[in-house]
């Protein structure tokens, strides 16, 4: 009887050691822990319990016992460890697949170096922590070696239902791998501690399901990691200063908002719907996105899609009445201008912005908010500072909801535009003493009104007005014309031209002015341009109190054909040629026309009508 009894232990524990050996032969090689430490509670708490006596053995695969002292292999049934259980070590890999693994309150998790636990790699797989924000469940390391901790959580796609609640996870994770990874979908974390990771503490791999209700994060930098549609689900972390979350290149393609945290933008994020289903993306105020010098936001570009971010008021310098409520975007690492891409909004795009802080954008020579197409653009309130260019709309279609009350800092080329869409620029926009809107070559096919801008208009190209449109240009403006581009009025169609200055604000028409020179360098020659020429089709044109400088040809303004124009108080400084000339078929009303500084003379009558 004595040796049946002997052989009835002896054969467990051979086959047990046997079966352990073979399963840890297959855990995956750690990788060395980069702050070269482990937590110093679970230090403290290894020191105080024991490691698991040398007679204990894994538990045969499927067996769920209330107790393991160790755990390992794959995990195919269900097991609860409960609440009153003393640690349980886990060694190499253990894997929920076809099983689950629930963990009561208070439960602590001891993982050796190089331990990880998956779930839900090869078959579907449920992990679930019943922890409490008085009894917390530990996943800590039993030790660190100098390859460093343990590997982490890992959440795949079939672990979909996992539920973690008031875990702690300390010194887990590789350099490339977070401390806990999810790809999974219908996953809730609430009341997550991760302390002490190798690398990222928190990545949300999946594209969207992935709640987190609350977690504190330590260290700084890149403490989590996201896809655009996971980052949705991040709510109410707690970080270190500096910390930020990472999102992943990427597509937007449902209604999303992304909670109040600091983002690190890695690379492009479309976002783009389908015709019945367009996508949303809104920023929650306190949000800051920093963006890496090639990373940008394109909105609508295959598929119909919005952004939108709103925030608190700001003062008069341009800074958020409330800290709480900023929503900044702005460079994270090539801190001056042109350091990342910006807003690029698209044919079938909407961007609505307001109060929100735009800082060292323009990259490529392009507007932070670039508008193409069909786009539709609102812009109230914001803040463009050391931007390389602050706004620029192409082509004629782009629809501008708004684009006022907003302030232009250090940015020398505060609005690029075509001469269509210059009049969708509201009056009260504020700009510093360097800013500029550039106007490049273009016409103007329909009715439009040029608000006097607090900043010189450069008019990079000749403009035309036709097709029995009316441009108004309001009393104050003041347009700064390149060498030889001209202002032209009724080519081909009528067109009409309305330049009603008042004597305390005139209208002024002048050269670019030259560039800014070293003190000592030459003052720059100011290089004369083409002057205002109203063609056959011109009709009811009208300058009152109009100041004209600078024109290199014939006349300031040239009337031809049958053109017909009032002008009333004009006068042009340093011209080639006289202020008016007109021809035999023109009608011109004129009071008060005069020539000054260098100017040959007023008027220029025709000299051979019939």
């Amino acid at each position: 009887m004595g040796r049946l009894r002997g052989a009835k232990f002896v054969v467990p524990a051979l086959f047990g050691l046997v079966c352990g050996c073979y399963l840890f032969g297959d855990e995956p090689k750690a990788r060395k822990k980069s702050d070269g430490g482990a937590d110093d509670s679970a230090q403290a708490q290894t020191s105080q319990d024991a490691q698991p006596p040398a007679e204990a053995q894994p538990t045969p695969e499927g067996e769920a016992t209330d107790c393991p002292a160790l755990l390992t292999g794959v995990e195919t049934k269900a097991r609860t460890i409960a609440a009153a259980c003393p640690p349980v070590h886990v060694r190499g890999l253990y894997r929920i697949d076809g099983g689950t693994l629930e963990v009561e309150a208070g439960v602590q998790l001891r993982f050796e170096p190089g331990a990880v636990l998956e779930v839900g790699r090869d078959k579907p797989g449920t992990l679930k922590v019943n922890g409490t924000p008085e009894q917390p469940v530990r996943f800590v390391a039993d030790s660190v070696s100098d390859s460093g901790g343990w590997q982490g959580v890992r959440l795949y796609a079939q672990a979909d239902g996992s539920a973690l609640s008031h875990v702690e996870i300390a010194s887990a994770g590789t350099a490339d791998q977070a401390a806990l990874w999810i790809v999974a979908t219908q996953v809730q974390v609430q009341g997550l501690t991760v302390r002490s990771s190798a690398g990222v503490a928190l990545e949300l791999a999946g594209e969207r399901g992935v709640q987190v209700l609350g977690a504190e994060l330590s260290g700084l930098g890149v403490v989590a990691r996201a896809t655009p549609a996971a980052a949705a689900g991040l709510h109410s972390l707690t970080l270190e200063p500096k910390a930020q979350v990472a999102i992943t290149a990427g597509v937007v393609n449902a209604t999303l908002e992304w909670p109040a945290n600091p983002y690190r933008i890695e690379g492009l994020i479309r976002v783009e719907g389908e015709a019945m289903r367009p996508a949303q993306l809104s920023l929650t105020p306190g949000t800051s996105l920093h963006f890496l010098p090639d990373a940008r936001i394109v909105i609508g570009g295959f598929g119909p899609g919005s952004f939108s971010a709103s925030a608190g008021s700001l003062d008069a310098t341009g800074v958020p009445d409330g800290v709480d409520q900023t929503i900044s975007l702005r460079a994270a690492e090539q801190q001056q201008p042109g350091g990342w891409g910006g807003l690029h909004v698209q044919d079938q795009g909407q961007l609505t912005l307001r109060n929100v802080e735009l800082v060292h954008g323009g990259a490529r020579d392009e507007g932070v908010i670039l508008a193409e197409g069909s786009a539709s653009l609102s812009l109230d309130g914001c803040t463009f500072r050391s931007d390389l260019v602050g706004v620029e709309l192409r082509g004629t279609g782009v629809k501008v909801e708004s684009l006022a009350n907003n302030a232009f800092i250090d940015v020398p080329v505060a609005i690029r535009t075509t001469p269509a869409l210059l009049g969708a620029l509201g009056p009260d926009n504020r700009y510093d003493a360097r800013a500029n809107i550039h106007l490049e070559r273009g016409k103007v096919e329909a009715d439009a009104t040029w608000a006097a801008q607090a900043a010189p208009i450069i008019v990079h190209g000749d403009v035309f007005v036709d097709k029995g449109a009316t441009l108004s240009i309001a009393p104050g403006s003041r347009l700064g014309f390149d060498p030889g581009v001209i202002l032209g009025v009724g080519y081909y169609e009528a067109g009409t031209l309305e330049l009603r200055g008042t004597e305390e604000a005139p209208i002024i028409l002048e050269p670019t002015p030259p560039p800014a020179r070293e003190p000592d360098a030459p003052a720059p020659e100011v290089q004369p341009w083409g002057g205002v020429v109203l063609g056959a089709h011109a009709v009811k044109t009208r300058f009152e109190h109009v100041h004209l400088r600078g024109t290199g040809n014939d006349a300031a303004i040239e009337l031809r054909d049958t053109a017909d124009a009032t002008l009333v108080n004009v006068d042009c400084a340093g011209c080639a040629g006289a202020t008016v000339k007109w021809g035999c078929e023109s009608t011109i009303g004129n009071i008060g026309v005069t020539a000054s500084d260098g100017t040959p003379t007023p008027m220029a009558a025709p000299t051979q009508c019939k």
